[in-house]
C-alpha cells in the first residue's frame, strides 16, 4: 500500500518520540535489518507543462472582484423581493397604537415572513425614502390574542436598501487590492501566480510520485519464521500515540473508549487495536525510510529551518502565533508536536533530493 503522510494542520498526527539533540531519529538503529530501501536516485519522473490561458486569468479576477464586494445602504430605487430593507413603522388598530406595533430604524428582508400577511409584500415597488400606508389584517390564530383578526394599518417608511455593490476592475480596485498600479500589471501579476501555483503543484505531484516509488518499492526484512521484522519500540509508540488520540475523543465526547469506536467507528476494542497497530507498522516503514536516506545523504534540518516551517505553516492557513494560541489555546509546536514537525522536514528533503536526482522524461518506462 502507498501512503504518504504529509503534516497538515489539524489532522489527527501520531507524534514521534525522539531526541533530536545531536542525532538523527533512528540512529540507534541498523535500519537495514529492518528493510530494504528501493532505489531512491536515478528515478525517471514525467516532466510537465505548464499554460495560464486568459479565460483562467478573466476568471480568477472575476473572483477577486466577488470576494470585494460591499454591502451599502442605497437611498435610491425600489424595493424588490429578497432585499433587505431599513424601515420605520408605526401601527395603529382602531386609531390606537400598541405594544410592538412601531419601530425605528428596524432591518427586514421581503420575503422573509416576518410580518403579517401583506406586509412586506406591500413594500415591493415602494421607492427607498417614501412612505407607504398598509390597511392589513391580524391572523385569526395570532399569538396576541388581543389583536388576533384585528384590523391594522401601518405606516411604512422605507429609509434605505442594502445593495451589494461589486467593483470594477480599475485602476482605482488595483492599488487598493494589490501591490500593483495598472490594470495591465495586476493582469500580468494574476497570470504569474497561476503559473507559480500550478508550477508548485506540478513539482509536489513529481515529489508525492517519486516517494511513492520508493515506498512501494522498500521491502520490510522478515524474519526465520517469515515474519516481517519492525522495531518494536517503535511499533508501540505510534501504536499508543494513537491508542491515546482517540482516547482524547472519546473524552471530548463524553463516552467510554468502547462506546466512541463502536458508535463512532463501528469496531471493538480488539478490532481497533489490530487496525492501530497495522498503521503503526506503516508509519514506522515510513519513518524508516525518510531517516535511512537522510542518513545516507547527511540531510539535515537546522533550527533556523524548523523555525521557518512553523512560520510557513502558520502562514498557510492563516494564522500567526498569537491568533493560533488564541484559538488552540496551544501553540502550533504544542498542538502539532515538535518531533511531528522535524519529521515533515526531514520528508521534504528527502523528496527535494530525490527530485534532484531524478530524470525528466516525457513517457515514463513502466
Amino acid at each position: 500500500m502507498n501512503k504518504k503522510k504529509v503534516l497538515i494542520l489539524l489532522a489527527v498526527c501520531t507524534a514521534v518520540v525522539f531526541s533530536f539533540a545531536g542525532c538523527k531519529p533512528y540512529s540507534s538503529y541498523d535500519l537495514s535489518k529492518y528493510i530494504k530501501v528501493g532505489k531512491y536516485k536515478g528515478l525517471e519522473v514525467k516532466s510537465y507543462t505548464i499554460k495560464v490561458t486568459d479565460k483562467e486569468v478573466n476568471k480568477k479576477i472575476k473572483s477577486n472582484l466577488k470576494a470585494a464586494v460591499e454591502t451599502k445602504d442605497v437611498k435610491t430605487g425600489k424595493v424588490k423581493k429578497g432585499d433587505t430593507v431599513t424601515i420605520s413603522y408605526d401601527g395603529k388598530v382602531n386609531g390606537k397604537s400598541f405594544d410592538g406595533g412601531s419601530a425605528q430604524d428596524a432591518s427586514l428582508t421581503i420575503g422573509s415572513g416576518e410580518f403579517i400577511n401583506g406586509f412586506e409584500s406591500g413594500l415591493i415597488g415602494v421607492n427607498v425614502g417614501s412612505t407607504k400606508t398598509l390597511n392589513l389584517k391580524f391572523p385569526s390564530d395570532y399569538s396576541t390574542k388581543k389583536l388576533a383578526g384585528k384590523k391594522v394599518v401601518y405606516k411604512v417608511t422605507v429609509e434605505s436598501v442594502q445593495k451589494q455593490i461589486t467593483p470594477t476592475l480599475n485602476e482605482d480596485f488595483v492599488k487598493k487590492n494589490s501591490s500593483q498600479s495598472t490594470v495591465a500589471e495586476y493582469k500580468k501579476a494574476i497570470k504569474q501566480q497561476l503559473y507559480d501555483s500550478k508550477k508548485e503543484t506540478a513539482v509536489n505531484n513529481q515529489k508525492e510520485y517519486l516517494w511513492n516509488k520508493v515506498y512501494s518499492d522498500s521491502k520490510v526484512k522478515t524474519d526465520k519464521s517469515g515474519n516481517e521484522k519492525y522495531p518494536d519500540r517503535e511499533v508501540k509508540r505510534v501504536t499508543k500515540q494513537l491508542t491515546e488520540q482517540y482516547k482524547d475523543q472519546a473524552k471530548q465526547a463524553n463516552l467510554s473508549f468502547k462506546k466512541y469506536l463502536k458508535q463512532q467507528m463501528g469496531l471493538t476494542e480488539k478490532q481497533f487495536n489490530q487496525q492501530a497497530k497495522a498503521y503503526a507498522k506503516m508509519e514506522v516503514k515510513q519513518e524508516e525510510i525518510i531517516y535511512y536516506i537522510a542518513d545516507k545523504e547527511n540531510i539535515d534540518v537546522t533550527k533556523k529551518q524548523y523555525k521557518n516551517y512553523i512560520k510557513k505553516s502558520l502562514k498557510q492557513y492563516g494564522f500567526t502565533e498569537d491568533s493560533f494560541k488564541d484559538t488552540y489555546k496551544k501553540s502550533y509546536e504544542d498542538y502539532v508536536g515538535k518531533d511531528n514537525i522535524y519529521k515533515s522536514i526531514y520528508l521534504e528533503k528527502v523528496e527535494d533530493m530525490m527530485l534532484k536526482n531524478a530524470k525528466v522524461v516525457d513517457k515514463l518506462s513502466d
